[in-house]
């Protein structure tokens, strides 16, 4: 019984363990701000550079055990999120934010290094397995700009660089997306586009159906001019020699007067499918004789 709880136990580990790592994949960097003087502050008020974290997926996830990571030069400085922080549960498309102070002792979210002093910064699992990860020159950073993921306006791909500005805890995109009735409205105000587009729609869906109807018709009438002929076919040939096309007739009439000859003539005979047998009968005896027997024997006498 023991072994079995054992076997459980671990099972139970295992699947718990990858379950976790599965969740851990939809984490990823969304935004880094290395030099930081006026914007975003810490928990003390403080303004250091900071980290934020993504959930890409649609289950909370919970990144306690897993690591954030830079490298300074040769040397890799790693620091591991803490584990029985409920903060560390991130929401689905939700987000948090690490300070990068260097000062771990002020609780959870502030990690052991700094931003400014490397150039590659890593999300790892709690198996220090490479999430997500980016790099970015400390020289080219500005004061109070931000890095991370936006979507090109040329390509329309995700692509990591400078935003246009700071947007802690939100969406990277803070110009508002135009719908594509709103473009269509401003490049064509005055609607002749949209009703010569309309009309053009209109029509060429009109001549597909004449053209439909119009291949339909001709597939029926050579399907029932194929039926004719071969109701012509099977005529006798006296019925066909009767049929003599005049000028200006079409085989449609001269058809038809075929199919209607050879109905009548079917209606001049009576089906005869049965056979009426009629046998003479003859008769060796008939009453008749018997009276003249009986008036040519005279009567007794007594």
């Amino acid at each position: 019984m023991m072994k079995r709880l054992l076997l459980i136990l671990c099972l139970a580990v295992s699947v718990g363990g990858v379950l976790r790592a599965q969740g851990l994949k939809d984490i990823r960097i969304n935004e880094v701000l290395v030099d930081n003087r006026t914007s975003y502050v810490d928990d003390h008020g403080n303004h250091v550079g900071w980290i934020e974290l993504y959930n890409t997926g649609y289950s909370s996830v919970n990144i306690g055990g897993a690591y954030l990571t830079v490298k300074q030069g040769d040397a890799t400085r790693t620091y591991r999120i803490p584990k029985n922080d409920a903060r560390t549960l991130i929401a689905p498309q939700g987000y948090v934010i690490f300070f990068a102070d260097s000062t771990s002792n002020r609780g959870t979210f502030h990690t052991n290094f700094v931003l400014d002093e490397t150039g590659y910064l890593a999300f790892m699992d709690q198996g220090q397995n490479v999430v997500d990860s980016i790099l970015y020159d400390v020289k080219a950073q500005q004061p109070d700009v931000s890095i991370g993921w936006t979507d090109d306006p040329e390509t329309g791909e995700e692509t990591f660089g400078p935003l246009a500005g700071i947007t802690p805890m939100q969406a990277n995109e803070i110009e508002e997306k135009m719908l594509a009735s709103e473009k269509f409205r401003q490049r064509d105000p005055s609607g002749v586009v949209m009703a010569i587009t309309a009309m053009s729609v209109v029509f060429s869906a009109l001549i597909l159906l004449y053209l439909s109807f119009k291949f339909i018709g001709k597939s029926m009438i050579r399907a029932s001019l194929k039926k004719e002929q071969k109701a012509v076919s099977a005529m006798p040939e006296a019925v066909k020699t009767a049929v003599k096309p005049e000028p200006g007739l079409i085989g449609e009439e001269i058809a038809a007067i075929a199919v209607a000859l050879r109905r009548y003539e079917e209606d001049l005979h009576d089906i005869e499918s049965h056979v009426l047998t009629i046998n003479r009968v003859a008769r060796a005896y008939s009453p008749w004789s018997s009276k003249i027997y009986g008036i040519d024997n005279q009567p007794n006498r007594k």
